[in-house]
Protein backbone atom coordinates (compact mmCIF):
# COMPACT_ATOMS: atom_id res chain seq x y z
CA UNK A 1 0.00 0.00 0.00
CA UNK A 2 1.50 3.37 -0.98
CA UNK A 3 2.29 5.86 1.77
CA UNK A 4 1.16 9.49 1.33
CA UNK A 5 3.60 12.35 2.03
CA UNK A 6 0.89 14.01 4.13
CA UNK A 7 0.33 10.94 6.32
CA UNK A 8 1.13 11.39 10.02
CA UNK A 9 2.34 7.97 11.19
CA UNK A 10 1.86 7.29 14.89
CA UNK A 11 3.55 4.65 17.01
CA UNK A 12 1.21 2.18 18.63
CA UNK A 13 1.38 3.00 22.34
CA UNK A 14 1.59 -0.65 23.36
CA UNK A 15 4.85 -1.15 21.46
CA UNK A 16 7.92 -0.99 23.65
CA UNK A 17 10.98 0.64 22.10
CA UNK A 18 14.40 -0.04 23.57
CA UNK A 19 17.26 2.09 22.24
CA UNK A 20 20.58 0.24 22.06
CA UNK A 21 24.05 1.72 22.69
CA UNK A 22 24.92 1.80 18.97
CA UNK A 23 21.84 3.90 18.14
CA UNK A 24 19.83 1.02 16.79
CA UNK A 25 16.85 -0.28 18.68
CA UNK A 26 14.52 -3.09 19.46
CA UNK A 27 10.74 -2.81 19.13
CA UNK A 28 8.72 -5.29 21.16
CA UNK A 29 5.06 -6.05 20.58
CA UNK A 30 3.71 -7.57 23.83
CA UNK A 31 0.49 -8.67 22.11
CA UNK A 32 2.34 -11.02 19.76
CA UNK A 33 5.48 -11.43 21.91
CA UNK A 34 7.51 -10.44 18.85
CA UNK A 35 10.69 -8.37 18.81
CA UNK A 36 11.78 -6.33 15.81
CA UNK A 37 15.44 -5.20 15.62
CA UNK A 38 15.80 -1.87 13.81
CA UNK A 39 18.75 0.17 12.53
CA UNK A 40 19.79 3.58 13.89
CA UNK A 41 18.00 5.39 11.02
CA UNK A 42 14.89 3.26 11.56
CA UNK A 43 15.00 4.14 15.27
CA UNK A 44 15.06 7.82 14.32
CA UNK A 45 12.04 7.30 12.06
CA UNK A 46 10.26 5.38 14.84
CA UNK A 47 10.83 8.25 17.28
CA UNK A 48 9.35 10.70 14.74
CA UNK A 49 6.22 8.56 14.30
CA UNK A 50 4.39 10.63 16.90
CA UNK A 51 1.26 11.46 14.93
CA UNK A 52 2.47 15.06 14.56
CA UNK A 53 5.19 14.67 11.91
CA UNK A 54 4.14 14.07 8.33
CA UNK A 55 6.05 11.62 6.18
CA UNK A 56 7.47 14.65 4.33
CA UNK A 57 8.74 16.22 7.58
CA UNK A 58 10.29 12.89 8.63
CA UNK A 59 12.13 12.85 5.30
CA UNK A 60 13.28 16.44 5.88
CA UNK A 61 14.69 15.42 9.26
CA UNK A 62 16.49 12.42 7.79
CA UNK A 63 17.91 14.53 4.97
CA UNK A 64 19.35 16.97 7.53
CA UNK A 65 21.03 14.16 9.49
CA UNK A 66 22.26 11.70 6.86
CA UNK A 67 24.48 12.18 3.83
CA UNK A 68 22.13 10.30 1.52
CA UNK A 69 20.18 11.55 -1.48
CA UNK A 70 16.48 12.32 -0.98
CA UNK A 71 15.28 9.59 -3.37
CA UNK A 72 17.11 6.89 -1.41
CA UNK A 73 15.87 8.27 1.92
CA UNK A 74 12.31 8.33 0.62
CA UNK A 75 12.46 4.78 -0.72
CA UNK A 76 13.92 3.38 2.50
CA UNK A 77 11.66 5.41 4.81
CA UNK A 78 8.50 4.46 2.93
CA UNK A 79 9.51 0.80 2.95
CA UNK A 80 10.06 0.92 6.73
CA UNK A 81 6.73 2.66 7.33
CA UNK A 82 4.93 0.07 5.19
CA UNK A 83 6.66 -2.74 7.12
CA UNK A 84 5.73 -1.16 10.47
CA UNK A 85 2.12 -0.84 9.34
CA UNK A 86 2.00 -4.42 8.03
CA UNK A 87 3.30 -5.64 11.40
CA UNK A 88 0.62 -3.62 13.24
CA UNK A 89 3.17 -1.39 14.99
CA UNK A 90 1.51 1.87 13.91
CA UNK A 91 -1.83 3.21 15.17
CA UNK A 92 -4.59 4.94 13.28
CA UNK A 93 -5.84 4.92 9.71
CA UNK A 94 -3.88 3.44 6.81
CA UNK A 95 -0.86 5.46 5.76
CA UNK A 96 -2.26 6.09 2.30
CA UNK A 97 -5.15 8.24 3.56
Amino acid sequence: MPVAATSRPKRLEAIEAQPLPDGSGLLFDPASATAYPISPSAMRIWELCDGEHTVASILDDLEAHYDVDRATLERDCLKLLEDLAENNLLAGPPLSE
